[in-house]
């Protein structure tokens, strides 16, 4: 018997490219899947692209995100989520490429092992180069998947390698105040919880690199990148209070205060620079609250307070 999985895509002026990735679902070896495809407010000609899809393949459906709800992949990805009724979900980019077995292989593994998610492997790609360089690279044989090693990328995964129960996705839900790394945040949350999951060391899907990706937007601007890694950490270490992880949420304001300090030194307005200061009061002590804020004063007015700044990260 196949249990429907729900593939929930979330896209934004895709059209150009979304066609490619849903001839690749409707390839799929495994054919009881729905396919919800969540519009985050094209202005390109999406709606015509998914009319023809939807016609082709009653699997497929397209909704736009409602008017009350705030724009952002994150918020079509829990919207799809709501509207979606298989089983097992698989979340998915509106760019990328499923191989043929993609489902199959992670489904029949899911069940077989008898656990509550599995991740596959993939690798990127580019338009006009052949070779093609694996997303992650780490040792999956170890099967250990804690938030510790997801948080310091000591192993990884993009969203589109990721199949799970129903029953396991209903605990998290993607953090909707995220512009970027939302997949990191959302996966770092639900590896708190008491889920069994086994990697899959075979390649199941492409993810394609294009200027217009986010990922290479970041690495392109320097001052955009600061901002969104600045964003990142501090809302994870604040979504991680809830777990009471100190270690990792210690982890996070670190990181969130170096690159606050690259900001301050840039002139840059610094993104949740209060809300930051009353965490690390809390979980470093006040000393290091107020050596945070005088770096930051010191490295925009003089570019100095380094010195500073790694005392209040120690």
């Amino acid at each position: 018997m196949e249990f429907l999985v729900s593939i929930i895509i979330p896209t934004y002026n895709r059209a150009h490219l979304i066609g490619e990735t849903l001839d690749s679902i409707i390839g799929q070896t495994y054919s009881n899947w729905e396919c919800i495809v969540v519009d985050d407010g094209s202005s390109d000609n999406t709606n015509e692209i998914l009319n023809f899809y939807c016609n082709k393949d009653k699997r497929i459906s397209y909704i736009q995100r409602p008017d009350n709800r705030v724009k952002g992949a994150n918020t079509c990805r829990n919207y799809g989520f709501e509207l979606s009724k298989g089983k097992y979900v698989n979340w998915f980019d509106s760019d990328d490429i499923m191989l043929p077995e993609h489902i199959l292989v992670l489904v029949t593994t899911l069940e077989k092992r008898n656990v509550d998610f599995v991740v596959g492997d993939s690798v990127d790609f580019k338009e006009g180069i052949e070779e093609k360089i694996q997303s992650y690279t780490f040792d999956r044989s170890k099967n250990e998947m804690t938030p510790f090693l997801f948080a310091t990328h000591q192993i990884g995964w993009i969203t589109d390698d990721f199949l799970g129960k129903r029953e396991m996705l209903l605990r998290v839900l993607f953090n909707e105040t995220l512009s970027a790394n939302q997949e990191y945040n959302y996966f770092i949350r639900l590896l708190h919880y008491k889920f069994k999951g086994v990697f899959v060391n075979q390649i199941l899907s492409w993810r394609r690199l294009h200027s217009q990706s986010i990922t290479t937007r970041k690495i392109e601007n320097k001052q955009i990148y600061f901002k969104v890694i600045c964003d990142i950490k501090y809302q994870t270490a604040q979504d991680l209070v809830t777990y009471n992880n100190h270690e990792l949420i210690r982890w996070f304001l670190s990181g969130y205060m170096k690159n606050a300090f690259e900001m301050a030194v840039l002139k840059q307005t610094i993104p949740y620079k209060m809300e930051a200061f009353k965490l690390i009061c809390r979980y470093f002590s006040v000393f290091k609250g107020v050596a945070y804020i005088v770096a930051l004063l010191l490295a925009r007015y003089s570019k100095k307070g380094y010195v500073i700044m790694k005392y209040a990260r120690s």
